[in-house]
């Protein structure tokens, strides 16, 4: 399939089947492989007492340096396509259903000014990301191989999958 941009509003945009179908497998298969390193976190954004059960996380990049030697290979190409300048965090969330979870807290994952949030989806489920933009409610629904991309200054929530075991993502945050 072609990459396919549906524009909507300068602050976000959303393109579909974002990565040739080479490149998502390959990407995929990593992150359903038992050699991703995938680490507990507790809190999946902050002040959040909703959560009961966390996610996995897995860190390419993190604190100015790459964490995985599949950094190279699987991130920097994606990168480019994003047309950064410099990587801030690029990072694979692993959730499981959970019947107790409804959603995150409102949140941004950084502060920094003129920064951007990119979210690469890796399963299609009813999870759904939304964000908050001039009070406004913006839903995006989780489908393999959009990236839906947002000024990282705007405040962004996850409603949870119940539709599916694990949904996966990669959140980029870059300049």
């Amino acid at each position: 399939m072609d990459m396919e941009i549906q524009p909507l509003n300068i602050n976000y945009k959303i393109i579909n089947n974002f990565l040739d179908k080479d490149m998502y497998k390959n990407i995929k298969y990593f992150l359903h492989s038992e050699d991703t390193p995938w680490y507990f976190k507790s809190v999946d954004s902050p002040h959040n007492t909703k959560n009961k059960n966390g996610f996995f996380s897995f860190c390419w990049y993190n604190n100015n340096r790459p964490h995985h030697v599949k950094y190279d290979e699987h991130i920097v190409p994606i990168l480019e396509k994003l047309n950064y300048k410099s990587t801030i965090q690029v990072r694979a969330n692993l959730i499981f259903r959970d019947k107790d979870t409804v959603e995150t807290n409102y949140h941004k994952d950084y502060e920094h000014n003129n920064s951007k949030t990119a979210i690469l989806y890796f399963t299609t489920c009813n999870a759904k990301t939304i964000l908050n933009i001039d009070n406004e409610e913006i839903k995006v629904d989780s489908i393999e191989n959009r990236m839906l991309i947002f000024n990282t200054n705007i405040k962004h929530k996850v409603v949870y999958q119940t539709d599916l075991h694990k949904r996966i993502v990669i959140n980029f945050n870059y300049f």
